[in-house]
């Protein structure tokens, strides 16, 4: 019985140090593992911090891709802009063309 009540008081850390290698690299991990006699309150402190980090990425990651989208909109509008400049002035040369050219329609 002594032994597989080790092993429940071991498992949390476990945890605990894997979710530390998981998102903070292997030093954070060790770190964890080595406060095995820590009670289940730490390890949970360790499992909320690392939730609060994760969801401060996720938030980071959601306005980051949120600027690319709107930046990416502009330049569209942006490329648009310039094809229908340039639309316009083909339409003007073509027009000149059937005036017989740059004079418009007096055709000086």
């Amino acid at each position: 019985m002594a032994e597989q009540s080790s092993r429940s008081t071991r498992h949390p850390a476990t945890i605990a140090a894997v979710l530390g290698i998981a998102v903070f690299g292997v030093g954070a991990g060790v770190a964890v593992a080595g406060c095995g006699s820590d009670t289940n309150k730490n390890v949970n402190s360790v499992i909320d911090s690392v939730q609060s980090q994760a969801s401060s990425v996720s938030s980071s990651v959601s306005s980051q891709i949120s600027t690319a989208v709107q930046n990416a909109n502009q330049q569209a509008e942006s490329v648009q802009s310039q094809v229908q400049s340039v639309q316009n002035q083909v339409q003007q040369k073509q027009n000149q063309n059937q005036n017989g050219g740059s004079g418009g329609q007096y055709g000086y």
